[in-house]
């Protein structure tokens, strides 16, 4: 009599307990497909930029931009060590050390790196930490 009494309780109980195990395996594989899909998309856009930078120097080979964006780079540098052009480099460096909008060595490296390829450079700037 106990049995026939406790029997339908137990039935009861024991198909909440299936119902919440399935509900939480549910919620499991759903997370678990998230996650998934969210890596793919990380995947997915570092594989896009690879593939923009590559398709970028690819096609530097057809153009003289970079041979430009290098001498701009460099002439100072080397006007640095001719005594003719010192004076020049120097005066030039402080009127844009005073002169220039804060934004401006930011944006003129992001420019380089840009024709150059290497985006990823200059990617961190502007970010808050």
């Amino acid at each position: 009599m106990f049995q026939a009494l406790l029997g339908p309780v137990l039935g009861i109980a024991k198909g909440f307990m299936e119902t919440r195990a399935v509900k939480q395996k549910h919620k499991l594989d759903l997370e678990s497909a998230q996650t998934n899909a969210q890596i793919k998309r990380l995947e997915s856009a570092a594989q896009t930029v690879g593939d923009y930078d590559l398709e970028a120097l690819k096609q530097t080979q057809y153009s003289y931009k970079d041979e430009v964006a290098m001498a701009v780079v460099v002439a100072p540098f080397i006007g640095s060590f001719l005594p003719w052009t010192q004076e020049y480099v120097k005066q030039g460096w402080i009127h844009l050390a005073e002169h220039s909008p804060n934004w401006y060595g930011p944006l003129f490296c992001a420019v380089i790196a840009a024709s150059m390829g290497i985006r990823w450079a200059v990617s961190t700037f502007g970010k808050k930490k």
